[in-house]
């Protein structure tokens, strides 16, 4: 059968204006023709799936199979996924929102249930008449804002010193928590942390009516960060090893740890007893003092809420009176071993427990024979080089003058009106501190160092002209 009468057409030759061809795809660009459906199964290290047709095609997979480009293309888009529901909310997570929301209401609803309780008892005094229940409620609250940092200040009254003891309370309750909680993953703890901060936020900016709380907002992350360390640290997910290189971290870092923890109890332990030795001499004043107040039931659980909540207060100050220095109550005034310039206080009952005389500068010698002591104790203890170990010891030192700084700064603060402005440790308790605890320890730990002893032994043997190759020989790690 012929077709077109015959005549077989000819290949047409004649020129047509052409079009340009489509430029390449970005590289990593997804089309809408199901290349999202098979891009959202990649694993990484694979390529992606791309049209075989056309010049293109080859061009835009030349591309990325370029090296580093494809690479670093699925890692980034790998990390902006959209998260899994079970990542999100991992094993543990509603327990820990639980516990965590459960740790502030206790809290809060205990300062609330104490500041009311305490208004019902005295709302029928005429110096009480114009108040009601809901300002009870705002002391309760406020006295949760000052436990995180916030201030009152008014025309002639500000009030600053912060209750830590309140702040150690609400720590070791949300602490004790999130660890039964046993939070299978990170998310699953700042989700039981988050349950905290927020009401907490929310009480902070209630309480900035008639306080200052900027500074409580800052103290209430940091608090967040503690307590997340402080769970993290005890639970099988953690392992602070693998930001290192070698997969552990170095010698001298984890030293470092081990002085700073050592140094801090032997100072807290110290410190503690010293405060007990102060309370047993200043009971038979406290008793007076307190009878003469004349307070209900209520009264005096207030009065020994209040001594338990400045009780790391007066730690931080026992301690800078063991390193000399001292601590003031009050504008122009002194306690310290050596000097003793007192003045009128406010009848409060563990003001009681200061020092009425001076006692001589010997209990200046109980930190140096205690950081003595400890090095002694470090120094058998490690295995770490001569050189390390000096490394480790200007890092403690470092960290001591640091935390220091804060500490002295957490427990210093006004009390009240007039001449009670300005409380807490002399600016002196800092380098006081560091010369009267960490000195002693680091220079300890450096003399009875093995290498140390070892050089000690071979110069003697040397000036006493006895052969030095005789000694026996060890092994030692330079």
């Amino acid at each position: 059968m012929d077709i077109n009468g015959g005549k077989r057409r000819r290949k047409d030759t004649r020129d047509f204006p052409t079009v340009p061809s489509r430029g390449s795809k970005r590289p990593g660009r997804i089309s809408s023709r199901g290349d999202s459906r098979r891009a959202s199964n990649l694993v990484i290290g694979e390529d992606i799936p791309s049209d075989s047709s056309g010049s293109n095609t080859a061009d835009s997979q030349t591309r990325l199979s370029a090296p580093g480009i494809s690479t670093s293309i699925r890692q980034w888009r790998a990390l902006f996924t959209k998260p899994a529901r079970h990542e999100l909310f991992p094993a543990g997570t509603w327990r820990a929102l639980w516990l965590g929301f459960q740790s502030w209401l206790v809290f809060w609803a205990l300062l609330v249930m104490l500041a009311v309780v305490s208004w019902v008892f005295t709302a029928s005094q005429p110096a009480m008449a114009a108040t009601t229940w809901r300002d009870a409620m705002m002391v309760g609250n406020g006295a949760f804002a000052m436990s995180f940092g916030a201030t009152f200040t008014a025309t002639t009254l500000k009030f600053s010193l912060v209750p830590w003891g309140l702040t150690c309370l609400v720590g070791v309750l949300l602490t004790v928590s999130l660890r039964a909680a046993k939070p299978a993953s990170p998310w699953a703890l700042l989700w039981g942390l988050l349950a905290f901060v927020l009401p907490a936020g929310l009480c902070l900016g209630w309480a900035r009516t008639h306080l200052s709380v900027w500074t409580a907002f800052v103290t209430l992350g940091i608090f967040a960060l503690v307590v997340f360390l402080a769970v993290a640290r005890r639970l099988s997910w953690w392992n602070l090893g693998e930001v290192f290189p070698g997969g552990e971290p170095w010698p001298w870092l984890v030293l470092t740890g081990r002085l700073v923890r050592v140094l801090s109890r032997i100072t807290l332990g110290v410190s503690a007893l010293a405060l007990l030795a102060g309370v047993v001499c200043g009971w038979g004043d406290m008793t007076r003092i307190w009878v003469s107040l004349h307070p209900d039931w209520v009264g005096s659980v207030a009065l020994a809420f209040g001594v338990l909540a400045y009780l790391p207060t007066l730690l931080g100050w026992t301690a800078s009176w063991l390193v000399g220095s001292g601590f003031t109550v009050g504008q122009n005034t002194v306690f310290s071993p050596g000097q003793v310039i007192s003045g009128d206080l406010p009848p409060v009952p563990f003001l009681a427990w200061l020092p009425h005389t001076p006692v001589g500068w010997w209990p200046v010698a109980i930190p140096v024979i205690a950081g003595i002591l400890g090095g002694l104790l470090m120094s058998r203890r490690h295995e770490v080089p001569l050189s390390d170990t000096m490394l480790s010891l200007a890092l403690m030192l470092a960290i001591l003058l640091g935390g220091g700084f804060v500490i002295i700064s957490a427990v210093s603060g006004s009390l009240g009106p007039g001449r009670l402005i300005a409380v807490g440790p002399t600016p002196a308790t800092l380098y006081a501190g560091v010369i009267a605890w960490g000195v002693p320890f680091g220079a300890t730990l450096v003399l009875a160092h093995r290498r140390v002893a070892v050089a000690a032994t071979r110069f003697s043997y040397r000036i006493t002209g006895k052969n030095v190759d005789a000694l026996p020989t060890t092994e030692l790690n330079m």
